[in-house]
């Protein structure tokens, strides 16, 4: 279930997206933004105030928090896991508290029918339960980026979360590890069952233990809709959001009227700033529109996953490099949207001034920002 922050109130899709809260919402933000002092708006699990809303924040003299950038068609969308909290998982075995955690997330487009590759975020060995975990350890394998485009042009995505909790072969840590080195910052993608693929490389796990990386039943599932400018919805706003795989008021009913999320995406209790330790797990995402040209390898090395059913001639252990064929996909998407910006110039080129040429002039502006060979750049 997703969950929106506004000050230091938690709330749902539908309690933000009531009439009358959208327009104090709106107001609120207007007069900020026009420099006044704007009044405050109560919530039933928070208040919105000048003094706590999530904007640019002094830290010290001369020195301010990075603002998160808007969002939209044709503008660039980063999303990203701030936090991870696995509240009471895992439980009790024979192996005590602790096991191993895998975090794993999957994005498409709302148009898109297949199915898409699932990738790993996080591997981390020895998880209690009540863990937060922000970001792996820089001695350790993972990454916190879930998707990344240049240019988005989709109105509607679908985000899928999970965490398993299992007891992972030393062997599987080492090779999820190596291939996260040649990863580049960008998300290990899982093909198939026994397969891991890097934006530079595709390596086969170790025998069958492989099999059990992915054979784990998850504690924790989460499908959501992130409508960027779906008729009928609202847009969905940059910032932070939290993520559950049930309704969190189930689990624990002072959630949110005793905790908010911090300016740092932590959920802390509202009266002493410590952070959240009961029962419920949750994951925070950021919803970001700043450009991040070292994540331009994340949709050809998606797709590459996507359409990979099969790799012959690999022995157990053995890594083979696919920078060839990530290459090729770049060109083939490369020269797709070139044709789609040839086309509109042609359509640009025959229309008057007005509202539809302006629109087909926005769509080609974020079609061209999509394509990263330079030859092709050119207009």
């Amino acid at each position: 279930m997703l969950y929106f922050a506004l000050g230091d109130a938690i709330l749902t899709q539908e309690e933000l997206s009531k009439p009358t809260t959208l327009t104090k919402i709106q107001d609120f933000f207007t007069e900020l933004d026009e420099g006044g002092i704007p009044t405050s708006i109560s919530f039933p699990t928070g208040d919105l105030t000048p003094q706590n809303v999530v904007r640019t924040i002094e830290l010290r003299e001369g020195a301010k928090r990075i603002d998160f950038k808007e969002i939209g068609i044709g503008a660039p969308l980063t999303i990203m896991i701030r936090d991870i909290y696995t509240g009471k998982y895992p439980g009790g075995g024979l192996f005590g508290n602790k096991k191993d955690l895998l975090v794993t997330s999957a994005t498409k487009s709302i148009t898109a029918f297949d199915a898409k590759p699932c990738a790993v975020n996080y591997m981390v060995d020895s998880v209690s339960p009540r863990s937060h975990i922000a970001r792996p350890a820089a001695t350790k394998q993972g990454t916190p980026l879930v998707f990344y485009s240049p240019a988005l042009m989709e109105k509607s995505l679908t985000l899928d979360l999970s965490m398993v909790f299992d007891q992972f072969p030393a062997e599987i840590f080492n090779m999820v590890g190596d291939t996260f080195i040649k990863s580049a910052g960008i998300p290990i993608f899982l093909q198939q069952s026994v397969y891991l693929l890097a934006a530079g490389v595709i390596a086969k796990i170790v025998g069958v233990a492989g099999e059990a990386l992915f054979d784990g039943k998850p504690i924790f599932e989460a499908s959501e809709p992130l409508n960027i400018y779906l008729p009928g919805e609202y847009p969905l706003e940059p910032g932070f959001a939290l993520i559950a795989s049930q309704n969190v008021d189930l689990i624990d009913k002072e959630f949110r009227l005793k905790f908010r999320i911090n300016n740092e995406g932590r959920v802390v209790d509202m009266a002493n700033g410590n952070p959240y330790d009961g029962e419920a797990p949750y994951i925070v995402i950021s919803i970001d529109g700043t450009p991040q040209p070292e994540y331009s390898s994340f949709t050809p090395t998606a797709a590459c996953a996507a359409i990979m059913s099969r790799f012959f001639g690999m022995k157990d252990g053995q890594a083979q490099p696919i920078d060839s064929l990530i290459d090729a996909l770049k060109l083939y998407n490369d020269f797709t949207y070139r044709l789609d910006v040839d086309k509109l110039d042609k359509q640009i080129e025959g229309l008057p001034d007005g509202e539809e040429k302006d629109n087909l002039k926005m769509k080609r502006e974020a079609l061209a920002k999509n394509i990263l060979t330079d030859l092709l750049q050119k207009t």
